[in-house]
């Protein structure tokens, strides 16, 4: 969620430092835009749905919750529709426990206040995360860890990691697709400076942290939105702009219907 509201600030200070006259920039111009973050997993029955806003630059870190949105997901396979109740502020949950199902394509739509957003995604096969192993980065000796696992034969397929140190998430975007890999056993480590070790917390482990890696398998809409986002986030972007979102109506976010495979390794 940080990473998203902080997309626009980083566009203003890329702009900025570029140039050698000294513009002035109202950081409070920018009107407040909704924040989406729509999550369906084969392994989760009860999918939830985050409405939020953005906030301005000098305000605090605390983005609104968006309250009495109609939240409706819709299973293309047999058009049943799950109206999801608001079970805190901005958090809507479907009611009935459901397990999605691989190569269905889901609809969102959402109604706040008469503004309409509206999304699809197709949750792709699943391919299983095999296991972990950890290797020594060239970078001051950190640690990378390296999810195994095989490529289906198929093309096209595109993955999501997320990587928790004692069952916390890590800040770092990890998106791969199968251009290189196409029908084999993948093995490349995330993130290429890896982990500081030895010191415990602090953005470090320590031998015997936790770490647990999650493959989520995801449709190439959803790809190119984590894509694009680790671009801006990384400032790797010629012209920086908001990543490529999945939702139509003019929202941030995004809406990925995955599957996921998880796998757990104790530090030595």
């Amino acid at each position: 969620m940080k990473q998203i509201q902080f997309i626009l600030i980083i566009m203003l200070f890329t702009f900025v430092s570029s140039c050698q006259k000294v513009i002035h920039v109202n950081l409070n111009a920018a009107s407040p835009q909704f924040v989406i973050e729509a999550n369906i997993e084969d392994s989760v029955p009860n999918y939830q749905v985050v409405i939020t806003k953005s906030v301005s630059f000098e305000q605090d870190n605390i983005f609104p919750a968006v309250s009495g949105a109609l939240v409706l997901i819709t299973d293309s396979n047999n058009n049943h529709i799950d109206t999801l109740k608001e079970i805190a502020a901005g958090i809507y949950q479907v009611t009935a426990s459901r397990i999605p199902s691989t190569g269905i394509t889901y609809q969102l739509y959402i109604n706040t206040g008469g503004t309409v957003f509206t999304a699809t995604s197709t949750m792709p096969q699943k391919v299983y995360l095999d296991s972990i192993t950890v290797q020594k980065s060239p970078f001051r000796g950190n640690l990378q860890f390296v999810p195994v696992y095989r490529d289906p034969v198929a093309k096209g397929n595109s993955y999501h990691f997320i990587e928790y140190v004692n069952g916390v998430a890590g800040d770092g975007i990890y998106v791969r697709n199968d251009n290189l890999v196409n029908g084999q056993v993948a093995t490349q480590p995330l993130g290429g400076g890896g982990i500081k070790s030895g010191s415990g917390p602090n953005g470090s482990v320590a031998s015997g942290d936790i770490v647990q890696i999650s493959l989520q398998c995801i449709d190439v809409n959803v790809y190119e939105y984590y894509f694009t986002l680790s671009q801006v986030t990384n400032q790797n972007s010629a012209t920086p702009s908001n990543p490529k979102s999945n939702i139509n109506g003019g929202a941030l976010g995004y809406f990925s219907a995955h599957t996921a495979s998880t796998k757990t390794i104790i530090v030595p």
